[in-house]
C-alpha cells in the first residue's frame, strides 16, 4: 500500500482524532485486545512510554468515545467506541498501519498545522 492507496475514511480520521504517534499505538493497542482492560502501566510498558503519558492518551481516547474507564482509583480501560461509525473507521486506520505503517505514521507528522492553534500560540508569553 502506498502513500496514496490509504483510504479516505483512514485520512480523515487521522486528520480529525490522532495528534501523535504515541496516541496512534495506544488506540491500536487497546483496539487489538477489545476483551481486556488495559492499565496505563500496561499500556506504557507495551507501547515504550510513562505512565503518564499512558493515562493522558488513554483518557484522550475516553474523550473521542473510543475507550471506557472503569473509574476506579487505578483506572482501566477497555476499547468501546460509542458509534458503529468510529469502530469502522477504526478497523480500517488498523488495517491500513499493518499494510503502510509508515505512511499512516506519516499521515500525523504532515498535517498542516491548526490554524487556530498558531494564532493563539502566537499570544503565549515566553521567557528569553
Amino acid at each position: 500500500m502506498s502513500p496514496t492507496d490509504i483510504p479516505d475514511v483512514v485520512r480523515s480520521f487521522v486528520a480529525q482524532h490522532i495528534d501523535s504517534a504515541e496516541l496512534l499505538e495506544t488506540l491500536l493497542l487497546v483496539h487489538s485486545g477489545p476483551d481486556r482492560e488495559w492499565t496505563p502501566e500496561e499500556v506504557a510498558r507495551s507501547i515504550y512510554t510513562v505512565p503518564a503519558g499512558a493515562t493522558r492518551r488513554l483518557e484522550q481516547l475516553v474523550e473521542l468515545g473510543l475507550v471506557t474507564s472503569n473509574d476506579a482509583a487505578n483506572p482501566a480501560y477497555r476499547y468501546a467506541p460509542t458509534r458503529a461509525a468510529l469502530a469502522s473507521q477504526v478497523d480500517a486506520l488498523a488495517d491500513a498501519y499493518r499494510r503502510a505503517r509508515v505512511a499512516v505514521i506519516n499521515l500525523i507528522y504532515n498535517k498542516p498545522p491548526d490554524p487556530l492553534r498558531s494564532f493563539a500560540d502566537a499570544f503565549k508569553l515566553r521567557k528569553d
